[in-house]
């Protein structure tokens, strides 16, 4: 009786699923790490500007609702509080830049309101922000 070897079939070729498993590492690393864009959870709409340009830092928010409700960092807070409120989060006043958002229906005068008691806290710098 004679026995025959059989021959060893050699693949050629990539394992496609070590290949898609590095893949979705990837995609899961950098999903996890990503950056999401700054949305604050107090909707409020911008007015428009032509020559607006995105602020590279941003140190303090403070939103201005329609309804004239003033918000730092997301807490609501008083006009007369809001000086010694900044006083407190801001490191330099020099330095560090404060963003006001207020909604296109916010009163104007809700607006100075709000750049008077930082003048009054000391802080010089603050933009207003806009959508362009």
């Amino acid at each position: 009786m004679l026995l025959r070897r059989k021959k060893l079939n050699i693949r050629t070729g990539i394992e496609l699923a070590p290949f898609v498993d590095i893949l979705f590492l990837l995609v899961t690393y950098f999903l996890m790490n990503a950056t999401l864009a700054n949305n604050p959870s107090i909707k409020i709409e911008l007015p428009k500007s032509d020559t607006s340009q995105s602020a590279e830092t941003h140190t303090l928010m403070i939103v201005i609702n329609q309804d004239n409700q003033i918000f730092l960092n997301e807490k609501n807070v008083p006009l007369k509080e809001l000086g010694k409120e900044v006083t407190q989060l801001i490191k330099d006043k020099d330095k560090d830049q404060v963003i006001i958002r207020g909604d296109k229906r916010a009163s104007y005068q809700m607006v100075i309101s709000v750049m008077d008691e930082l003048n009054k806290a000391g802080v010089t710098r603050f933009n207003l922000a806009t959508d362009k």
